[in-house]
């Protein structure tokens, strides 16, 4: 979330970021539970590190929800079998689920409490915002991170997949 960059000028404020790569990764050896709890994490330090502000909290809650519908359908796809196909459609799910949800959020709740709150005025109505500025954006965001995730798991998938073998294994041992 620090080192980003915007891809959309009509929403600077809108910006590609790789910090959901770890998350993925985390994902894959900790499973749902422990990939949520580490995005869930990551967010309230970044909340807290940049100052808690109304206008913070709804960015990280926003930059919450688009990680996990990212994340979440890349794990269901990827989990137990790694091909080219299922690469690719993991690719296109996740980011049809980032740019669904975003753009519904933000076309209903996000960009209009933004609106309310901080007394943000747009230069467009919301409904153009919406289809020229974060749907684009989150169509490029999905293929650029979900290519970049896929680009580094197809290289350590085999040692996470052992890493969270030995996850469970502990996790076994301790509860019993």
């Amino acid at each position: 979330m620090f080192i980003s960059f915007a891809v959309i000028p009509i929403v600077p404020y809108m910006k590609v970021d790789f910090a959901d790569i770890p998350i993925l990764l985390g994902f894959f050896v900790l499973g749902v539970s422990g990939g949520i709890e580490i995005a869930v994490l990551r967010s309230v330090l970044y909340f807290l590190i940049t100052g808690p502000s109304i206008a913070s909290l709804i960015g990280v809650g926003t930059n919450l929800l688009a990680t996990l519908t990212i994340c979440l359908p890349m794990y269901y796809i990827l989990h137990e079998k790694h091909d080219l196909k299922r690469y690719i459609i993991a690719i296109v799910v996740s980011t049809i689920s980032l740019t669904f949800w975003l753009s519904l959020g933000n076309w209903l709740v996000i960009t209009p409490l933004y609106m309310a709150v901080l007394g943000m005025k747009l230069t467009l109505p919301l409904s153009q915002l919406v289809l020229y500025g974060v749907l684009p954006f989150n169509l490029i965001k999905g293929v650029i991170v979900g290519t970049v995730f896929v680009l580094v798991y197809a290289k350590i998938h085999v040692w996470l997949d052992n890493k969270a073998n030995e996850f469970l294994a502990e996790t076994k041992t301790k509860s019993i």
